[in-house]
């Protein structure tokens, strides 16, 4: 029976990974236009040049300078094409997505009730499935940040110590050139190694030390003298989601609750397991090491104390360097953390004298994640992209009139096309309003101001009639 569930249990993880993989294809098959925040990104991409890659990039983006020259590369080799853009970070998602399945199964070990937790937490990541096709440098963080816990303690023991194979050190420094999160994983794996096992060579820690500046001194100059001319404006869009600029300690305390069980959504039966569990976990990894008690494990070794080291480094990033920390893109390198703790509470509650008890109680539990994570990712599996605007193409009739006038919040959406709408295009602002028949057109809504300003012109219309809308979009026909 172990033999048997010594195979099963890394099976639900694959398994998981796989539905996860499978809405991915569909998506990056289908191709949907870019959505906005995608399309000012692209935008760089028309007619790259080095002052678009290397300068700032349109409407205050930030994303790693050195990965966006990569795909300007294979876009230069392949065309402007969607597929093209989207093909690195589609990659990026599906690689990461099996590293990230490997990395739960590797924890959860022979234990069927930890990898059915497991793998119902990773179904339900539905914030990552989001990003799956995505012209955004989220994938890619995820996947190098995946790279440090998938290594085991002996690599850091050989390079660290024993000072064997040095360069490994300083080849893992250079993806610090394309990540911004990448050096916090990095930094909190070694620290969680270092205070495991107390010992290191000193050469080849200023080593991997020296790698990581010239790296971040590289990136200085690419990215951030850059990216922090936009620091103001950054903090303020992110305000609600960065620790220090909550005086109160209600909202810090929230805030901190969201970037540990916000992934869960409104699941409330899921939280409140998930949070015993990862306070059995925290408690279960620190009595290990303050112990010495060797993992149950052989080959799992201080990962785990990484995870805590990590995840409470980006809260106190927050706190001092003013980064997001809402469960969401910007922290979905530590999201695979939070379910490693929880998978700690699991093993520790089954090493209990009381172990049939908590057996029949983690799979209760991973029933009951299961069948919330099953209906987030349904939903998400069978849902239309939003701000899609291929869809409004076939309703243009260019014989009813050849106009299209494009609402300034989706300009860059319609820009980004590889292939222009049919009929003449009409970017509208505040000075250029349609006039006579024409068709209306928009996609993102996001913000009042947007909204307010469509209503503004329904209302001039002396006619309108609403002719194809979806999840972000819409084209009217109207008369002015």
């Amino acid at each position: 029976m172990r033999k048997r569930t010594g195979k099963i249990a890394p099976s639900i993880l694959w398994l998981a990974a796989a539905a996860m993989i499978l809405v991915w294809v569909l998506r990056y098959v289908a191709q949907p236009s870019f959505w906005l925040d995608e399309a000012f990104i692209a935008l760089s991409l028309r007619s790259p040049t080095i002052q678009t890659i290397f300068g700032p990039l349109e409407a205050g983006q930030i994303f790693p300078r050195v990965y966006l020259a990569i795909i300007a590369v294979l876009r230069e080799a392949l065309g402007y094409r969607i597929w093209v853009l989207r093909l690195l970070p589609s990659l990026g998602f599906a690689i990461a997505t099996l590293m990230w399945a490997r990395l739960l199964a590797q924890r959860c070990g022979r234990s069927l009730p930890s990898a059915l937790i497991a793998g119902a937490l990773l179904l339900g990541s539905t914030f990552w499935l989001d990003q799956a096709i995505q012209l955004k440098q989220y994938t890619l963080d995820v996947l190098l940040a995946l790279v440090p816990f998938l290594l085991g303690d002996d690599f850091y023991d050989q390079s660290l110590v024993e000072g064997r194979r040095r360069w490994r050190l300083a080849l893992m420094a250079l993806a610090c050139l394309i990540s911004y999160t990448y050096p916090l994983a990095l930094g909190a794996r070694v620290l969680g190694w270092y205070v495991s096992k107390r010992r290191i060579s000193k050469a080849a820690a200023l080593m991997l030390i020296a790698s990581v500046g010239v790296a971040s001194v590289a990136v200085w100059f690419t990215d951030y003298r850059f990216n922090l001319l936009m620091r103001d404006s950054y903090s303020d869009y992110w305000s609600e989601c960065i620790l220090g600029s909550s005086h109160n300690p209600g909202g810090a305390l929230r805030l901190v609750a969201k970037f540990f069980w916000g992934w869960h959504g409104r699941q409330p039966l899921v939280t409140a397991g998930v949070v015993p569990l990862q306070i059995l976990g925290v408690y279960s990894v620190l009595k290990r090491l303050r112990t010495d008690h060797p993992d149950e494990n052989d080959h799992w070794g201080s990962r785990s104390f990484g995870s805590i080291v990590l995840l409470g480094g980006v809260a106190l990033a927050s706190a001092l360097g003013a980064y997001p920390i809402c469960a969401g893109r910007l922290t979905l390198f530590t999201q695979v953390h939070t379910q490693i703790l929880a998978i700690e509470g699991a093993l520790f509650a089954l090493s209990w004298n009381t172990r049939k008890a908590a057996t029949i109680a983690l799979y209760l539990f991973a029933g009951v994640v299961l069948f919330h994570s099953g209906r987030a990712y349904y939903r998400v599996a069978v849902s239309e992209p939003a701000e899609n605007l291929f869809p409004l193409v076939p309703a243009i009739n260019t014989e009813i009139t050849n106009t299209i006038w494009v609402h300034p919040c989706s300009a860059s959406q319609v820009k980004s096309l590889p292939d222009p709408l049919p009929g003449e295009v009409v970017f509208g602002t505040d000075k250029l309003q349609p006039a006579g028949k024409t068709w209306v057109l928009w996609t993102h809504l996001g913000n009042e101001k947007c909204v307010n300003s469509l209503e503004a012109i329904r209302s001039r219309a002396r006619s309108w009639r609403l002719v194809s809308e979806g999840p972000g979009r819409g084209l009217a026909l109207a008369e002015f």
